[in-house]
């Protein structure tokens, strides 16, 4: 695992602009090397993971919920201040908190704040460089915009992802 490269001069705006651009080329190379553009997916809380679905098979990465936005209340909560988000999905961002306890940075560790779509962003590629996160993941629903770091990406037949085929 990669060690989260500290600033020495706590330029914390040049960091998190470094971790956004780090995030985007993960995510082109995730993209290109599994062909994900366009691909059907489903992701699940419960089991920590997301899947690509193919015809015969399926792209999976263990995900980590980071946050999520709220539209009409206009703030951004973090999943580790969420009691609907499971242990198993929100487990690593300990990490981040703990980072910015470290860093006395206040966003990394304040429950829920004032916030829109851009912050959530942020929020999610500083999460990714300290997780090492191999790509990040955005996926809206209603006026809700949730934010999922992947790591380990494999390719498994359909039938070994059992949550897919699982009951609702």
């Amino acid at each position: 695992m990669q060690k989260v490269m500290e600033p020495e001069e706590q330029d914390w705006g040049a960091w998190s602009q470094e971790a956004v651009r780090l995030m985007q080329t993960r995510n082109r190379a995730a993209t290109e090397k599994f062909d994900l553009d366009g691909r059907p997916y489903r992701w699940n809380l419960e089991h920590a993971q997301i899947a690509f679905l193919f015809p015969d098979h399926a792209v999976v990465a263990d995900l980590c919920d980071v946050g999520s936005v709220s539209e009409c209340e206009g703030t951004f909560r973090w999943a580790w201040a969420n009691e609907a988000v499971g242990d198993r999905a929100k487990a690593r961002l300990q990490e981040v908190r703990a980072f910015g306890d470290k860093h006395d940075l206040g966003l990394l560790t304040t429950a829920e704040w004032q916030a829109d779509r851009p912050d959530g962003l942020e929020m999610l590629a500083i999460a990714g460089r300290i997780l090492d996160a191999d790509s990040v993941w955005i996926d809206s629903q209603g006026g809700l915009t949730m934010f999922f770091t992947l790591h380990r990406f494999r390719i498994l037949p359909l039938r070994e992802v059992s949550w897919l085929t699982e009951a609702s």
